[in-house]
């Protein structure tokens, strides 16, 4: 068996061919981080976050772990940004604020700056930001980028763009913006044609600055699931949603292609999707995150075998249930499932099926990820 490097190991499960093992990554909020971090005894700061709560894991805390794959910050905090910060703005005009809760904190909006819009003309007239308050993919990062291309294996990731639904209702209101597929659909669909034209620009800047030395990346924000199913009705969506998300991720896909020809785009749709991956596999998708299987439809045996030769999965250990309140026993289980449903034939990162939070005991993130090295070795015996 070849010894294959992180990012040869990623390229080749990408690629629908097995690889020595499953490769595997780790999406983890910060104050489950620096828990984290103790218990391996590793440094907890510097390091790295964003306002959607992602903590950006170390080196080190990655080697130890066995992970493949490492998240790398392009600069799209909000000015004036922080650890400490409580409350700040974005540059789309959305304001949130940390809230404590029992599982850690998160960032919840605050206002739904754009909920008075009644027609196109109110949504053409709003401050639209120019994509470099978006993304400030500065000097030191391209070098930072590059310095980790260079001198380490990780396959690298970033996510940027997309957002083109989610972006839509914190501006106006998810209730409005449910209601508008219904009532109003030019509205939503005026959104949708501002928040892509800025999101294509941010596409084009950021490929074309780091483009060269990501494995893949991911856009962000593109929920169509709830827990027991779609958000709103697959119909609408091929009607009103699919051409402005199909024209971002053909565009940036043939512009990631000239830098790396072998280069793969990710799309991140939480919960019940099953009836979107045929759709998300026409659209040009080759990565399906975050694979939640507790849900309504999203049993991995048969997404596996329906969808495995066309899109690849990415997560699916199941956080809400397994890693929080399961036993060491059970999480080796999930990992042992998830690989055996969706392993075969390469197309598989394994990975938590959405942030690890404070919650889960850490005893449970060693534990999946020591099952995913005891399970994951190709050829597969599970």
């Amino acid at each position: 068996m070849k010894n294959y490097t992180k990012r040869e190991r990623v390229a080749t499960a990408l690629n629908h061919i097995e690889p020595d093992r499953v490769p595997c990554d780790i999406t983890i909020a910060p104050d489950a981080y620096a828990k984290l971090c103790d218990r391996l005894g590793e440094k907890f700061e510097p390091y790295t976050w964003d306002d959607w709560n992602h903590a950006y894991p170390s080196v080190e805390v990655l080697e130890k772990l066995g992970v493949d794959i490492y998240h790398v910050d392009i600069g799209t905090d909000p000015e004036g940004f922080t650890i400490e910060s409580v409350e700040f703005k974005d540059a789309w005009g959305v304001t949130k604020k940390r809230i404590e809760t029992e599982k850690g904190f998160i960032y919840c909006l605050t206002d739904t700056p754009l909920s008075y819009a009644l027609t196109v003309e109110e949504i053409e007239a709003w401050p639209w930001p120019e994509p470099d308050q978006v993304v400030n993919l500065t000097d030191d990062l391209v070098s930072e980028i590059k310095h980790l291309y260079n001198n380490t294996d990780f396959a690298l990731t970033a996510t940027f763009g997309g957002n083109i639904q989610e972006r839509s209702h914190f501006l106006i209101g998810m209730d409005n913006w449910l209601l508008n597929f219904y009532a109003d659909p030019e509205i939503n669909q005026k959104l949708f044609s501002k928040v892509l034209e800025v999101q294509m620009q941010v596409d084009r800047i950021v490929i074309e600055k780091i483009g060269e030395y990501l494995t893949y990346f991911r856009f962000n924000g593109e929920d169509v699931g709830t827990q027991t199913g779609p958000l709103y009705s697959p119909d609408q969506f091929e009607q009103y949603t699919r051409p402005y998300l199909e024209k971002e991720w053909r565009t940036a896909k043939e512009l990631f292609h000239k830098k790396n020809p072998d280069g793969k785009i990710a799309i991140h749709s939480c919960g019940s999707v099953d009836r979107f991956i045929p759709k998300f596999i026409e659209m040009g998708a080759d990565i399906l995150n975050p694979v939640q299987p507790n849900t309504t439809g999203m049993d991995t045996e048969v997404i596996g075998r329906e969808f495995g030769d066309s899109i690849c999965f990415h997560g699916s250990v199941n956080t809400q249930d397994v890693l929080e309140r399961g036993t060491r026993e059970v999480v080796r289980e999930e990992v042992k499932t998830r690989i055996r449903d969706l392993g075969q034939g390469g197309g598989f990162l394994i990975a938590p099926s959405h942030n690890v939070q404070v919650s889960v005991p850490v005893e449970n993130v060693i534990t999946m990820y020591e099952a995913i090295r005891e399970y994951g070795t190709y050829p597969l015996s599970v």
